[in-house]
């Protein structure tokens, strides 16, 4: 009796230390391998002076081209924090700097203009939708595991609904874009977001339900 009781014993905590066992660690290593293919996209609008003339003065990141005016009619230098954008994009290889052109601003000819196209990767990273272009800065991480529900059956499998708190993991180019936009944007960014999940069980432990799909 003692050996079954000893073996039923490393059974149990064979099991409770399993992939399919419902628990903190499961669900966020379950929630993070989903995130890494889900990126996080927003829509991110280039910093201008208003001094582009007659041209468009709200400009979003993932146009196949971007033109900026360097100088105003008096010829001071403007923009500058848009170019610092697009610099940070350039080095990234998500935009190519071109050829600078002129433009006509309020009838002062020959104003400096610098001019971007977006490469293969710069489209790769955008991802377009009803409300525009936006730009995918990066991935989620589990912060925190919330709660979650008792593993119930559900049309065949086994489910958890799951509330966590998810914090932004960005490439390194747009930590750098995201502060020269905004900074307290950046910092807000930075805070921990409140998400739900639900996650399947499977042979192969817990598992995003958008995978099965």
């Amino acid at each position: 009796m003692k050996k079954i009781s000893i073996l039923a014993i490393s059974l149990l905590l064979a099991a409770c230390g399993s992939k399919q066992e419902a628990s903190n660690r499961n669900f966020s290593e379950a929630i993070d391998e989903f995130a890494k293919n889900d990126k996080v996209c927003l829509a991110v609008n280039l910093v201008l002076d208003n001094a582009q003339g007659d041209m468009n003065n709200i400009v979003t990141i993932g146009s196949k081209e971007i033109r900026i005016a360097k100088k105003n009619g008096e010829g001071d230098k403007v923009n500058k924090t848009a170019l610092r954008q697009m610099d940070i994009l350039t080095d990234a290889d998500l935009y190519e700097k071109g050829k600078d052109s002129t433009l006509t601003v309020n009838g002062v000819p020959d104003i400096p203009q610098a001019v971007y196209y977006r490469t293969s990767k710069g489209e790769a990273n955008m991802l377009n939708n009803a409300q525009g272009s936006l730009l995918c800065l990066g991935t989620q991480k589990v912060d925190k595991i919330v709660l979650f529900t008792e593993p119930t059956p559900a049309n065949g499998v086994t489910i958890s609904k799951v509330v966590y708190d998810a914090k932004l993991i960005p490439e390194k180019w747009a930590k750098d874009l995201l502060k020269t936009t905004d900074e307290s944007w950046w910092k807000s960014l930075q805070e921990p977001q409140r998400r739900t999940a639900v996650l399947v069980l499977t042979d192969k432990g817990w598992k995003d339900e958008r995978v099965l799909h």
